[in-house]
């Protein structure tokens, strides 16, 4: 496989000067009676009545700033709008799901998936009608990218934030190691190292050398494993062949198992969640882990620390980089519900969630990375502590889907669920391989010839 650009690349360099970033989170508690605020969406206003839109998402990080701004909404807007905002990351897509099957769902949701499972599953609308020139003009090549905001030529999502990925460390605890904390580890030899001489010289203070929050083992890999395989060059779908190839992915999960059989992950990994993770790196008690620039956010409001923390580019199989980094969520942001009763205001909302003012002020407070160029130039660069570590290099950029995050459905263990498998060591490198190949093979290839799926290859 070669080193693999979309277009998008050149506009999102043209952008890097404005950059710093932000994205998914943490869990919340959910919010209950949510059915019924839908439910209420459902009926026609009366004269007089405010029309009365839900919108869920699935980030807490900068609920903050979402409330502020849909507060200014909801006394400004000249349509008589008023928009209720809930936001769950525990359970969300169940409850997206349970809400279109009581005909009680949101009228606009964020999408945490591609949008492409959406389609399939009736969920949304197209926003055609209502984009502008003005809107299409804007957006530029950011707009019309295929299975992230376009599907079979019609636009669903309007492109907004994205997330870079890297690795975050803590500059105390490579200090009392011994460790140059100026130098984080380049290769993935390098990371199983420093994590087995911080282990080894602070685990008596309860300090370790890394950690993964394998309660949830896709919440764990996407941020880790699978952006070192992008930037390695090993990733485990190959685009040119159209075909999916686990050996080259394989031996970076072997990697991240001798450093498990090491005894360098902080103990208990194997039923830690994301929160837990980074309360315990807010204490001082993990010197490494792999996650993305919503963490800037998490550590200014959600997890305060007095740790000395820094993020550099995540290490790569051979410590040379070979290829590029997806930028999480980039592309697409909120999409409409089929069952709204309000599209076309709710199209009214989702324009202000992403004019210039609203996405200015989200990328200066540390939250997300505009990746709109038109709107990036604008920006000042983030204050946040952290967010010039997330900066956009050369190697970020918004890259295309594989065909599990585009549509393709797996019956059965998923490769996340096998290579944490081969992590603990509970399955050879070697039978995941086999297994994975052969079963996802052979999905793709049912679900192109049964035309559920277009071949994803890029040349």
């Amino acid at each position: 496989m070669r080193r693999l650009y979309v277009g998008t690349i050149g506009i999102m360099m043209a952008a890097a000067m404005a950059l710093s970033g932000c994205g998914p989170t943490a869990s919340t508690e959910n919010t209950t009676g949510a059915g019924a605020q839908a439910a209420g969406t459902q009926a026609e206003a009366q004269d007089g009545e405010k029309i009365k839109l839900v919108y869920w998402s699935n980030q807490r990080h900068d609920m903050e700033y979402v409330q502020k701004k849909i507060d200014e909404f909801n006394s400004t807007n000249d349509m008589n709008i008023e928009v209720s905002y809930e936001a769950m990351t525990e359970n969300y897509d169940n409850n997206l799901e349970l809400s279109f099957q009581s005909n009680q769902a949101p009228d606009i949701f964020r999408a945490k998936s591609e949008i492409t499972p959406y389609i399939k599953k009736d969920m949304i609308i197209p926003l055609d009608e209502y984009l502008t020139d003005e809107d299409r003009e804007k957006y530029g090549d950011t707009l019309g990218v295929q299975n992230i905001n376009m599907y079979d030529g019609k636009i669903y999502s309007l492109p907004q934030f994205g997330n870079t990925f890297r690795l975050i460390y803590n500059k105390d605890v490579f200090e009392k190691a011994g460790l140059d904390p100026e130098a984080p580890p380049k290769s993935m030899e390098e990371l199983r190292e420093y994590a087995k001489i911080i282990t080894e010289k602070l685990s008596s203070e309860g300090v370790y050398g890394f950690a993964m929050n394998l309660k949830n083992s896709y919440s764990a890999l996407y941020r880790s494993l699978d952006e070192v395989a992008r930037l390695s060059d090993m990733f485990y779908y190959d685009f040119e062949e159209g075909k999916y190839n686990f050996d080259e992915y394989a031996k970076i999960a072997q990697v991240f198992a001798d450093m498990y059989q090491d005894g360098s992950f902080f103990p208990g990994c194997e039923s830690l969640d994301i929160d837990p993770l980074r309360a315990q790196f807010a204490l001082g008690n993990i010197g490494m882990y792999m996650s993305g620039y919503w963490e800037v956010a998490v550590y200014d409001s959600q997890f305060p620390t007095e740790q000395n923390w820094a993020a550099s580019v995540l290490p790569t199989y051979d410590g040379v980089v070979d290829g590029v980094n997806t930028m999480n969520s980039a592309g697409r942001s909120f999409v409409i519900s089929s069952q709204t009763k309000h599209p076309k205001e709710a199209y009214e909302f989702m324009k202000f969630m992403t004019s210039d003012d609203y996405m200015i002020g989200y990328h200066e407070q540390g939250y997300g990375i505009i990746v709109v160029p038109s709107v990036a130039e604008k920006a000042k660069p983030a204050t946040a502590y952290g967010a010039e570590y997330f900066t956009l290099n050369d190697t970020d950029t918004i890259a295309p889907l594989a065909p599990e995050m585009a549509g393709l459905v797996i019956e059965g263990k998923t490769f996340y669920d096998a290579f944490a498998s081969v992590i603990f060591g509970e399955m050879s490198v070697e039978d995941a391989v086999a297994q994975m190949t052969e079963s996802y093979n052979g999905a793709l290839e049912e679900a192109i010839s049964s035309g559920d799926l277009e071949p994803i290859i890029v040349k």
